[in-house]
């Protein structure tokens, strides 16, 4: 791959990048959202039981200055404001021991009359009452009850006012927070980003100039083996494994700088399996079954795919056992390769660090029998470039398993392929 590729690949932001700068945004945002919800709430129910109390005093203020007004003369008459009009703030009755009403000329509403208790909230089709009753006595007798009532209305649109404020203003502070952390967070990723693109530009560039010369050298060993061919081969094995290195290192340049692009069509995975399986059971004699059930046609890259399963199946020849179980299975919109093998394993604290470059599970390992450690790195990387996902799990019974998971091709777009389906042995 040429350098300048990977070169123009640098100026744009990895996904990771991206991605973290909008958690830490949302993160932003979602903070001080809680942080306003949280104040917001509170204010709103401390706002409402004052007004609440304000509405119940005033009431109440109302009623005691009637009933005053009765038992100071003795005598029961109707109200001192019965000549208001009945759409004043606060409504009020006198109502005799006998149960006539006095008061409210035009007539008083039904649910202005005696409660049971003092201080009773009504319901009344759209509104909310407040009635205070206040019984008045003298020595003992009943003189009257005084009865008075109000709307809730007032009280409960300053409320909704206030709510609607919040809700407004909260959602205009969230949205400046959330610009906020986005600029913060692209400042303070700013030098890791740089540090991060430099790292991989050096892998690229490492890499590109490796090869030529590792091709030259081979050329020299290759004539050095037909005079000494146990040293040829020996020498012939290193330059094998820093080729194969440096192909990998550039191939992961290329997926975390944005530039590697895999083209996604209908494929049949079970053909890619089965083409997958045949070439590595040769080069590394592996005992490989594959079972394909259902539709087994995905939007993918045939060769990304295959290069994927090649990293994955040499883990096997590595470290595996020698054998495993491919199985190919549609689950929802998604179609899953499972390579399960039965060797060691992974302790599931390892088993997303396999993914990182140059990881191996025993660090006593050498590249003789433990390679480089970049083979599960590779495979993640072109899977992600096809939009799909990978991870590994436990074998049931012991072992490893890793699961590549692509998109299902639409049905219209994917055959029916006789070939992609059925099972097999491949030793």
């Amino acid at each position: 791959m040429p350098r300048a590729e990977v070169r123009a690949g640098r100026g744009r932001r990895p996904p990771l990048f991206h991605s973290l700068r909008l958690r830490m945004a949302l993160s932003h945002g979602a903070v001080l959202a809680a942080i306003l919800l949280l104040l917001g709430g509170i204010g709103s129910v401390l706002l409402g039981r004052s007004l609440d109390s304000g509405a119940t005093a005033s009431i109440l203020g109302v009623a005691r200055e009637e009933a005053d007004r009765i038992a100071e003369m003795g005598v029961v008459r109707p109200p001192s404001d019965a000549d208001l009009p009945s759409g004043s703030a606060v409504r009020i009755v006198v109502v005799t021991p006998d149960g006539l009403r006095l008061g409210e000329p035009g007539g008083a509403p039904s649910w202005l009359r005696p409660r049971a208790s003092e201080v009773t909230t009504l319901v009344v089709p759209g509104d909310r009452i407040r009635v205070i009753t206040l019984p008045v006595r003298d020595h003992g007798r009943l003189l009257a009850t005084v009865v008075a009532g109000r709307s809730l209305a007032p009280e409960e649109h300053i409320l909704a006012r206030l709510r609607l404020f919040l809700l407004l203003g909260g959602l205009g502070a969230v949205a400046a927070s959330m610009v906020a952390g986005w600029w913060l967070a692209g400042r303070a990723l700013r030098p890791v980003r740089r540090a991060y693109e430099a790292q991989a530009g050096f892998a690229a560039d490492a890499s590109h100039e490796l090869r030529t010369p590792l091709a030259f050298v081979r050329s020299g060993v290759e004539v050095l083996a037909e005079s000494d061919p146990e040293l040829g081969e020996e020498v012939l094995h290193e330059i094998d494994y820093l080729t194969g290195l440096t192909e990998r290192l550039l191939t992961l340049a290329r997926a975390q700088s944005g530039t590697l692009s895999l083209q996604r069509r209908p494929i049949s995975l079970a053909e890619v399996c089965r083409r997958a399986a045949d070439r590595n059971a040769r080069v590394h004699g592996l005992t490989l079954e594959l079972l394909a059930e259902g539709r087994c046609e995905a939007l993918a890259d045939p060769v990304g795919t295959e290069a994927a399963l090649d990293a994955v199946l040499e883990n096997v020849a590595r470290y595996g056992g020698g054998a495993a179980e491919i199985r190919v299975s549609e689950n929802g919109e998604r179609i899953a390769i499972a390579v399960a093998d039965h060797g060691s394993g992974l302790p599931s604290d390892q088993r997303d660090r396999a993914f990182e470059r140059f990881f191996r599970a025993d660090p006593s390992r050498t590249h003789e029998g433990g390679g480089a450690g970049l083979g599960l790195p590779l495979a993640r990387s072109l899977v992600a470039a096809q939009g799909g996902r990978m991870w590994l799990e436990e074998t049931p019974g012991g072992g490893l398993t890793a699961v590549i998971a692509l998109d299902a091709a639409p049905a219209a777009a994917a055959g029916a392929s006789a070939s992609g389906e059925g099972a097999g042995a491949l030793a």
